[in-house]
């Protein structure tokens, strides 16, 4: 058996008892708008689980999707950062402003998909989701990040 030791599925859970430790009301893992929403009163929190085993720095990624709901719940969205030595979790929480201060923005990443065999693959899968990339779109890739990078 294959064990994930980057998984946060643990790390979800652990920190579900957590919440409900310090009176939320439930805490339930969802994964969008982010990995845990939790209720008080009524009052609704998210909380974007960010898991390392890493012993003195993590070097992770929070997708854009991440950053949009954590902008438009600013007041009530967390990055947490957990971790687990000697059999006890820690988990620091960030609010988005916190959180930007170590967050920066690379080069962005093109993914692809292509079969792999015998034969050189022809037919490309499309996805509804995916944005199909362009030669237009790699051009306003390249223009948008040289305007970041000059600031």
């Amino acid at each position: 058996m294959v064990v994930n030791s980057k998984s946060d599925i643990d790390a979800k859970a652990a920190f579900i008892e957590e919440l409900l430790g310090r009176g939320f009301d439930e805490a339930l893992v969802t994964g969008s708008p982010a990995d845990i929403k939790a209720r008080r009163g009524g009052d609704v929190f998210y909380f974007e689980i960010k898991y390392t085993a890493q012993e003195s720095s993590y070097f992770g990624a929070a997708t854009l999707t991440e950053w949009e709901a954590a902008l438009a719940n600013e007041e009530r969205y967390c990055f947490v950062v957990a971790t687990k030595r000697n059999g006890a979790w820690t988990f620091h929480e960030y609010t988005p402003s916190e959180f930007m201060e170590f967050s920066y923005i690379p080069p962005f990443k093109i993914f692809f998909n292509v079969a792999v065999g015998q034969e050189k693959a022809i037919n490309a899968r499309r996805g509804t989701k995916r944005v199909q990339l362009t030669r237009d779109r790699v051009m306003q890739m390249l223009e948008l990040y040289n305007r970041f990078r000059s600031k």
